[in-house]
């Protein structure tokens, strides 16, 4: 079987061309398993936000229907009045 050192040469090089062949399936292995998991969590991180802007929408439709603008307006109506008053007082006490 082995009758020169070419012979040896080749079997050599049969060898370690397996274990590089092997190494490099392993780290292929490991790579498309790791762009798997990165693929997973990024799914999850997009269902995740969509969750949070279908909140925030929902909240938002609900907090639109409820207007602030009548409430400021009779705050700021008292607070006119109260200032009115209180000028009306200062000139009648001269």
């Amino acid at each position: 079987m082995i009758q020169t050192s070419k012979d040896i040469l080749f079997l050599v090089l049969g060898i370690s061309i397996l274990v590089v062949s092997f190494f490099f399936s392993l780290l292929l292995y490991y790579l498309v398993k790791a762009v798997s998991e990165f693929h997973r969590a990024a799914k999850s991180i997009g269902k995740i936000t969509n969750r949070v802007d279908e909140i925030a929408k929902s909240l938002k439709e609900k907090i639109g229907g409820f207007s602030f603008m009548p409430l400021m307006a009779e705050a700021i109506k008292t607070v006119i009045d109260f200032l009115r008053d209180k000028k009306r007082g200062k000139e009648q006490e001269k």
